[in-house]
């Protein structure tokens, strides 16, 4: 009766033991293996995204290097010089600038890989005009900066003295360069000066008199007639007062724009696709651009 209980046991033995040690030879021979492979295998792609994009970095790198090159100015240093200062002392004259006065320093050596020259350009202008001094400068394609703007409100003419640090540099090359680059910067956001025409029309520096009407325009008053509200303004350069409903235009110095929203103390106005919050007792040069419309 022993004899065969034994061999039962030792059967059953076997076959857990053939079913353990099979499951970890399994373990060990396929799926330890397979799992390992996986690994190195999403390791080995990690490694591969990380090099392609340190690799894109590198192309972007290299073609902004040459990029630079091309607007660098030329190899000479006092050449370059030269022509950076005709260059500024032209568009200056060219965009209106009074008193305009521009002195360059000598060229700096950056640890040898590059030399940087500065240059001091004062002068008197009204916003427009230091716009456009703006909208030129940024648009040239010359590897330069402004490092500074200081900018000095002149209330009895309206004027803004300004003084500005540019800085220019010049980058090594294999071939020598003798001229200034005359391609134009993709560096601002809108191609034409026009898009920018606004800045001066705001009349950020809150100037009187003559300078610019649009800061002598008020909304003085808010009615109702007839059910419909009205906004009223007053026209002092003109002593007069203007009363639109929405709908209606109004044209102030260069601003032209209409009504189109009156509610409550504030009057909604729109010009050339921007719309302007304006309140009880503000100028329109103290309007406030809204939001675009979604």
């Amino acid at each position: 009766m022993n004899e065969p209980r034994q061999r039962i046991l030792v059967a059953l033995l076997a076959v857990m033991l053939l079913y353990f040690g099979g499951e970890w030879l399994w373990r060990k021979a396929v799926e330890g293996p397979l799992e390992a492979r996986q690994a190195k295998a999403e390791r080995l792609e990690k490694e591969l995204a990380k090099r392609d994009k340190e690799l894109a970095a590198i192309r972007k790198a290299a073609a902004d290097i040459d990029r630079w090159k091309e607007e660098s100015l030329p190899s000479d240093p006092q050449v370059a010089r030269s022509l950076y200062r005709a260059w500024l002392l032209e568009l200056v004259g060219k965009v209106g600038f009074a008193n305009r006065n521009v002195e360059a320093g000598e060229p700096v050596d950056r640890r040898g890989l590059y030399q940087s020259i500065t240059f001091s350009v004062q002068g008197r202008a009204n916003l427009e005009q230091l716009t456009r001094f703006l909208y030129q400068f940024y648009r040239a394609g010359h590897l330069h900066q402004i490092r500074s703007l200081s900018i000095t409100p002149m209330a009895s003419s309206g004027a803004l003295d300004l003084s500005l640090v540019v800085e220019a540099l010049v980058l090594p090359r294999k071939e020598p360069k003798e001229r200034l680059s005359n391609s134009t910067s993709d560096r601002l956001a809108f191609e034409k000066f026009d898009d920018y025409a606004v800045i001066p029309r705001r009349n950020l520096f809150g100037f009187s008199g003559t300078f610019d009407p649009i800061d002598q325009a008020f909304l003085t008053g808010i009615q109702h007639i007839n059910g419909r509200p009205e906004a009223w303004f007053t026209i002092r350069t003109e002593d007069k007062v203007v009363k639109l409903k929405p709908g209606e235009s109004l044209q102030v110095g260069q601003f032209s724009g209409k009504v189109v929203e009156v509610e409550g103390d504030d009057v909604v106005l729109e010009s050339e696709g921007q719309r302007w919050l304006l309140s009880l007792g503000e100028s329109l040069a103290q309007a406030f651009a809204l939001p675009p419309e979604h």
